[in-house]
């Protein structure tokens, strides 16, 4: 079946940060349901935050293309096989739960600048990764035997 998304709400922190939550949840079997919320953290990148790294501007650019305008962190929750008169109230108490525990981590001042400065790292990995496996040479004469079942012998 398919999955639909719901918008369920959005909140707009003071640090600048907005949270948007959906409901993701899918009929699976009769009355039963597998119920999916899932949130979306979302920083805008301002300008001054390209000032905190530093390395080959080429990469850099290269990574502020990747990232574009802002970074978004996704979260989902699951339960499976709720019946549908649950449904609706477990919706409502999963993002309780989200607001309870995780809004004030991510209203914290310095939570967009360590954020982006996270991601930062591992989209610049992702792209040197992506460099350097595209250098690797190409070597179509091999020294490895035709045959592994030198691999299998007993001792």
């Amino acid at each position: 079946m398919k999955r639909m998304e719901k918008p369920l709400d959005k909140e707009r922190l003071a640090n600048g940060v907005t949270v948007r939550f959906h409901d993701l949840s899918r009929k699976v079997a009769g009355d039963r349901w597998q119920v999916v919320v899932r949130y979306d953290v979302v920083a805008a990148i301002p300008e001054s935050f390209w000032g905190l790294v530093s390395g080959d501007q080429a990469l850099i650019g290269e990574v502020r293309a990747a990232l574009g305008p802002e970074i978004v962190l996704s979260r989902t929750m699951e339960r499976n096989f709720i019946g549908e008169p649950e449904k609706e109230e477990l919706v409502n108490e999963m993002v309780r739960r989200i607001r309870e525990n995780m809004l004030a981590y991510f209203a914290d001042d310095g939570f967009a600048e360590r954020f982006f400065l996270r991601r930062f790292k591992e989209v610049r990995g992702e792209i040197e990764l992506k460099k350097n496996v595209a250098n690797l040479p190409v070597d179509e004469e091999c020294d490895e035997p035709d045959d592994f079942s030198h691999v299998f012998r007993k001792i």
